[in-house]
């Protein structure tokens, strides 16, 4: 679900759970790219780069851009899959203080259809808690479950473990 009175729309945050409305924001995107597509396949961004662009132009003469599978010839930048290679991109704006701000327009992207072949694809999200200082508690939190739990004497899947099994009440 998307709660709207929140900043960030794309997953749950995990840790926190007695905050159920709250949504931490996928903050940064890499998408790698495990095979070599024959045709088609490519990740476009249908506003990057657009000097001019507002929300109203995203759909005209019966063309939505938002619909990068019928319309993948029409984004301003597509990146081809090549296997061994990878993009990186922000999905949000900084805020002017060193933290999440507002969504980045410029970050809408889809798939084109693969046309000839199959694509394999993997992502690797980058998420942060929308609130600055419970990221920090966070963090700081988890440093403590290291230094006491001997980080050094234990394998590293238990270290893994404990941050993910960590609630804590911020």
């Amino acid at each position: 679900p998307v709660y709207p009175e929140t900043i960030c729309s794309h997953t749950k945050l995990v840790a926190n759970e007695s905050v159920p409305f709250e949504t931490s924001c996928r903050y940064m995107t890499v998408l790698f790219y495990l095979n070599n597509v024959t045709g088609g396949g490519e990740t476009v961004f249908p506003v990057a780069d657009n000097r001019t662009y507002d929300e109203m132009s995203l759909i005209q003469d019966n063309v939505d851009l938002r619909d990068t599978r019928r319309h993948c010839d029409k984004g301003n930048l597509r990146v081809k899959p090549r296997q061994g290679t990878a993009v990186f991109w922000y999905n949000y704006l900084p805020d002017g203080q060193g933290w999440v701000g507002d969504i980045d327009d410029y970050s809408l992207h889809g798939g084109c259809l693969v046309t000839r072949g199959t694509k394999w694809i993997a992502n690797n999200w980058i998420n942060v808690d929308p609130s600055r200082a419970r990221q920090a508690l966070f963090q700081q939190e988890m440093a403590r479950l290291a230094r006491e739990g001997g980080a050094d004497s234990q394998p590293e899947w238990a270290l893994d473990r404990a941050y993910r099994d960590a609630r804590v009440e911020l």
